[in-house]
C-alpha cells in the first residue's frame, strides 16, 4: 500500500483517505448514464475517480493536453493498457483493438479500425462498463465537439455505459457540458453531480498524523496545526507538506515558501492584465470597480469594460478565483508577489 504522502494520485480504495461519503454516492450512481465530479486544483478529484473505478470494468483517460484525434486514441490506448490485467477478457476480440503483451493498440484509421463510439458500442454489448474522462474541459475542437456528441449518444442509447467527467467546476459545466447553452448536445440532460470538498480541520489533522505515522515520524502538534491552518483542507497541499517535511526540511516557513513558489510559477503563465487582476483581488479588491481602479493604476493604462469582464471570467474558468475571492490561499499569497 502506498503512503498517504505519495504525490501520485491514488488508484485503490484502501489507499484513499476517508472520502467514504463521496465513494458511496458514486457507487449508488454507477448505473446512471452521466456522473460529473467537480473541484478545485489539488482537491483530490483524480484520486477519488481512479479509486472509485477500481472494482469495476472501467477505464480512466487523462485528457490534459489532448488536441488531436491521435492524442485522444493514444490516451485511450494508455488507459486500456494500465488496466489490462482486469480488462483483457473484456476487450479481447474487439475489431480494431490489439492486445500485445501488456499493451493495447487501437487502430482508428483504415480497414479494421474502430472509433471511440464504436468501441463504446462493443463494450456496451459485453456488459457494464465505466469510462472516465479527466480534465475533459481542456480539450478543444474538433475533439471537444466530438466527445460531447459521443457522450450524448451514449446517454441515449448505451444503457451499460456510464460516463464520468471530472474537472474544474466552471469550465466543465459551462464550457464543456454547456448547462446554459441550448446548442450543446448535453444541454438539459440530468447528471449526478459530486463536488469534492476540502477536508475539515479535524480530517486534515488526522490525515497528517496518519501519513507521518506511516513514515515513522511524529511532528509536534504545533507543526501539524500550523500546516492545517496554512493549507486549508486541500489534500494536494497537505501531501506536498508531508512529503517535503519527510524528505527535505522541518521548517514550515520554508515549505510554505516552496508552495508559494510552485503556485507563482503557474500564475507566471498568465497575461500581464490577468496577473494585475489577481494582484488586485489578493490585496482586497472585492468589486468590479475596485479591481478596475487597481489594475489601471498598477499598469498605467485604461482597460475597456468588456475586456476586464472577460479577463475576470477567464480567471474564474481557471478555478483561481470566484466572486472576487481566491479558492486557494497559497495562490492568494503567490498573487501578491506578481
Amino acid at each position: 500500500m502506498r503512503n498517504l504522502f505519495d504525490p501520485r494520485p491514488k488508484d485503490r480504495r484502501d489507499e484513499l483517505f476517508d472520502r467514504v461519503d463521496e465513494l458511496r454516492l458514486l457507487d449508488e450512481s454507477v448505473n446512471r448514464p452521466l456522473i460529473v465530479v467537480l473541484g478545485i486544483r489539488r482537491i483530490g478529484k483524480t484520486s477519488l475517480v481512479k479509486s472509485f473505478l477500481e472494482p469495476y470494468n472501467s477505464i480512466y483517460i487523462d485528457l490534459r493536453g489532448a488536441a488531436t484525434h491521435a492524442d485522444l486514441y493514444e490516451r485511450l490506448s494508455e488507459g486500456l493498457s494500465v488496466d489490462l490485467g482486469r480488462l483483457r477478457r473484456f476487450i479481447e476480440g474487439i475489431r480494431g483493438v490489439r492486445v500485445m503483451g501488456f499493451e493495447v493498440e487501437i487502430k482508428w484509421r483504415g480497414s479494421d479500425s474502430i472509433s471511440l463510439l464504436g468501441l463504446l458500442e462493443e463494450l456496451n454489448r459485453r456488459g457494464k462498463f465505466i469510462i472516465a474522462f479527466d480534465e475533459v474541459q481542456d480539450t478543444k475542437p474538433p475533439i471537444s465537439a466530438e466527445l460531447r456528441k459521443i457522450i450524448a449518444y451514449s446517454y441515449d442509447h448505451l444503457s451499460n455505459i456510464t460516463v464520468v467527467l471530472s474537472g474544474s467546476e466552471v469550465r466543465l459545466l459551462d464550457e464543456f457540458i454547456g448547462v446554459n447553452n441550448p446548442e450543446s448536445p448535453l444541454y438539459g440532460r440530468y447528471f449526478v453531480e459530486l463536488n469534492v470538498r476540502r477536508f475539515s480541520k479535524d480530517e486534515s489533522l488526522e490525515f497528517l498524523r496518519l501519513g507521518f505515522r506511516q513514515e515513522g515520524i511524529e511532528p509536534g502538534v504545533d507543526v501539524l496545526e500550523g500546516a492545517v491552518e496554512l493549507f486549508d483542507g486541500i489534500p494536494g497541499w497537505l501531501v506536498y507538506f508531508g512529503r517535503s517535511y519527510v524528505d527535505h526540511t522541518h521548517d514550515i516557513n520554508v515549505i510554505k515558501e516552496q508552495a508559494i513558489h510552485t503556485a507563482l510559477n503557474e500564475l507566471a503563465k498568465l497575461s500581464r492584465r490577468e496577473k494585475a487582476i489577481l494582484k488586485a483581488i489578493a490585496h482586497g479588491a472585492r468589486t468590479w470597480g475596485q479591481v478596475r481602479r487597481f489594475v489601471e493604476e498598477n499598469l498605467g493604462e485604461s482597460i475597456p469594460k468588456s475586456s476586464l469582464t472577460r479577463l475576470i471570467r477567464r480567471l474564474e474558468l481557471l478555478s483561481i478565483v470566484k466572486d472576487y475571492e481566491f479558492l486557494d490561499g497559497i495562490y492568494k499569497e503567490a498573487a501578491k508577489r506578481l
